[in-house]
């Protein structure tokens, strides 16, 4: 089998690993970044595309009519893809990947909120800002009903630019303490209003329980199994463990977003214990391969569903489970373009 994923995040590694443990694989990979990891237990790799939007989807069809991909697992221009998946069909690729509605409502906080509020989802209270006034405003509001405030941008992955408002950190004492995505609310002004306009940030509730990523396995909008992480354990471990109102959440998202294949929900606590969503990615997570070791095979159970349209059984997890988790090395090999030219050979594609 034929399969080709495009720029995708870290967790890509194991997750190339635990399909070829049940599918014989010739796997195409690609990536802004040479170094990229994933790229390195690829058969064939190649920088990505520069396209976005549409005119990415064009070079994505004729490099799978070239390259005979069987299946595209989509990361980088996720949501352009899965609007014209039934092109890569037509001409015999296979898209892992979920409905478009899901996938951009969930690419914006704001509307990932609004929408799961509307499911019944609990949600951290919050403002939309872009500018000094609004930031302002939004702070008050939430310190006036008692609660800390935190600031990440609506659009945005990874944790990049997420802030915990914490006045503490003005303290000379900081100089020796661990990084933190931690921040004043003065230097954070200062820095906004000196930026001006910016792209629309989240002022929001900070939540001080513990934080859980659900990784989710379900077939357009139901689902099929579920594995809960956690970080509430010593150091350097992770727990895995049955949440029922996490569980319960993560489910309401699944089926009221209608999500298929893989996808990821967080959440934190309250001081309370309810559970709040904070994000969904409609992909893979990066720690995916942490659930697999309860027993179910999410991402070669994904592949089967794609290929088959159904599965005839989902093992149940088994959990508890505590994990430790470590790095791998391995040796770097330069990127080869298709047709085995180093560098990207543009030649074959159309005409842009």
């Amino acid at each position: 089998m034929r399969i080709w994923f495009n720029e995708q995040f870290r967790g890509t590694y194991q997750l190339i690993g635990l399909l070829r443990a049940s599918y014989d694989l010739h796997v195409l990979g690609s990536h802004r970044e040479a170094c990229a990891p994933f790229l390195q237990v690829c058969d064939l790799a190649f920088p990505e595309p520069v396209e976005a939007g549409d005119a990415f989807v064009d070079v994505a069809l004729a490099l799978c009519a070239r390259e005979q991909v069987d299946v595209f697992v989509p990361g980088r221009e996720m949501l352009a893809v899965a609007r014209r998946r039934a092109e890569f069909e037509a001409q015999g690729t296979k898209v892992l990947v979920g409905e478009p509605r899901g996938i951009e409502a969930l690419q914006d906080k704001r509307t990932t909120y609004e929408q799961a509020a509307a499911l019944g989802v609990a949600v951290p209270a919050w403002h939309a800002v872009q500018d000094l006034a609004g930031f302002r405003a939004a702070c008050d509001a939430l310190e006036a009903a008692g609660l800390q405030v935190c600031v990440k941008p609506a659009v945005g992955v990874a944790g990049a630019g997420f802030y915990k408002l914490d006045d503490a950190t003005d303290d000379p004492a900081a100089l020796f303490a661990l990084p933190s995505h931690a921040m004043s609310r003065a230097r954070y002004e200062d820095l906004l209003g000196r930026a001006g306009t910016v792209a629309p940030l989240l002022v929001s509730e900070w939540l001080p329980g513990p934080e859980w990523s659900t990784d989710c396995l379900s077939d357009d909008g139901t689902l099929l199994a579920a594995v809960t992480r956690g970080k509430t354990a010593p150091p350097f471990v992770r727990t895995l463990v049955e949440v029922p109102a996490v569980r319960e959440l993560a489910e309401r998202v699944v089926q009221g977003f209608g999500l298929g294949y893989l996808s990821n929900v967080q959440t934190k606590e309250r001081a309370s214990g309810e559970p709040v969503l904070l994000e969904v990615n409609t992909r893979a997570a990066s720690g995916l391969y942490q659930s697999c070791t309860t027993g179910v095979d999410f991402p070669g159970l994904a592949l089967r569903l794609l290929l088959d349209g159904r599965l005839d059984a989902v093992p149940a997890p088994v959990l508890p489970a505590a994990l430790v988790t470590y790095a791998d090395a391995m040796p770097y090999r330069p990127l080869v373009a298709p047709g085995g030219v180093a560098g990207f050979d543009r030649s074959w594609l159309p005409p842009s």
